[in-house]
């Protein structure tokens, strides 16, 4: 998105933007609203999602240790921050970078059953809290994020394969 903008300031800088550059340029502008208001809403939801995610966890019994189960929640926060902001400036490539940091930390083959579960309740409370609209906009970012801590693939491409 930032290159977009960038490209619509270069070419103001020779001439007016004509119709089809202007209404380019709004739909940028659109689209920046839309996702600024859903990174607000994670932000300020935070709380919630992840106590939420947390009760659920409770209920459950995991071959970690207590303290290996905080680390990799405290990791799927990072996740969710990093989503949102690969999300909000329209660049994945970023989230891509910061995942791959992260798998080393937190992608043991120990942690699979962990990350699993954690991002399916991720999900589970995304998708409750967000409209279909905004859902859609973060989906990407957690289905990587899910394919590279956990490890998984798509479905569609594990039926070609």
């Amino acid at each position: 998105m930032q290159s977009n903008f960038e490209d619509y300031l270069r070419a103001a800088e020779d001439h007016y933007l004509q119709t089809p550059e202007m209404n380019g340029f709004k739909q940028q502008v659109d689209a920046l609203q839309d996702r600024l208001a859903l990174y607000e809403t994670l932000r300020d939801q935070e709380l919630i999602i992840f106590q939420a995610i947390a009760d659920q966890l409770n209920k459950e019994t995991f071959s970690n240790s207590q303290s290996d189960q905080e680390k990799v929640f405290t990791h799927w926060m990072s996740v969710l921050r990093y989503s949102a902001m690969a999300m909000l400036t329209d660049q994945p490539q970023t989230l891509t970078i910061q995942l791959s940091w992260l798998k080393g930390v937190v992608g043991g083959s120990e942690f699979t059953t962990l990350n699993q579960k954690i991002g399916e309740l991720l999900h589970q409370c995304l998708s409750s809290i967000l409209t279909q609209d905004q859902f859609a906009l973060l989906e990407p970012s957690l289905n990587e994020a899910g394919n590279t801590l956990i490890g998984k693939s798509e479905p569609e491409l594990a039926l070609l394969s």
